[in-house]
């Protein structure tokens, strides 16, 4: 047997600190602060800039290499590798009908999961990284964009710069425009 820990000051406090770290409970603030804090991706499709919900991301990626795939809409770009995934890349600014205003090397790919458990890449013109709002910064009503956006767009934010639209991956997702794919 060896000899028992001499009790210190320190070795106490220590035992305080984990007693109270081993409990999990959080300030009542930082409860209420992180209940109220919406992050997103922020990415830009023209002059619009949108949020996409987190979860909804696995990665971003320059524009990959990518295969055509004949007889079907001119937003589909094509299929590209994503370690050893097929993704199929659609081009967003294409399919809403917005004119991209940034060159091949700016533009980037969203690898978004898909109601099916598999990933589609949306081809954007800037991803601007995580984006966090309060409840407090969103806005009632709606902002002129166009018709072809309105149905996935489910708000907007107000940032320190610009609006942000709420990008409804889900709706997009179950639209006939995402689900139909032939000419």
């Amino acid at each position: 047997m060896g000899m028992p820990e001499k009790s210190t000051p320190f070795n106490l406090l220590l035992e305080i600190d984990q007693l109270y770290t081993d409990s999990g409970i959080s300030l009542p603030e930082q409860r209420r602060l992180q209940a109220s804090i919406w992050t997103g991706i922020g990415f830009r499709l023209g002059q619009y800039h949108f949020v996409i919900a987190i979860n909804y991301l696995e990665e971003i990626l320059t524009e990959p290499t990518y295969t055509a795939i004949p007889i079907v809409k001119p937003w589909l770009k094509g299929v590209a590798n994503m370690r050893g995934h097929l993704l199929p890349v659609m081009d967003l600014n294409k399919l809403f009908g917005i004119p991209s205003e940034a060159s091949h090397k700016q533009r980037r790919v969203m690898a978004v999961k898909n109601t099916d458990g598999g990933y589609v890449g949306f081809l954007v013109d800037a991803v601007y990284g995580m984006q966090h709002f309060s409840a407090d910064n969103q806005l009632a009503g709606t902002v002129n964009i166009p018709e072809s956006l309105t149905p996935f767009v489910a708000g907007v934010y107000k940032g320190e710069q610009q609006k942000w639209l709420i990008f409804n991956a889900e709706a997009f997702m179950a639209s006939p425009q995402f689900l139909t794919i032939g000419q």
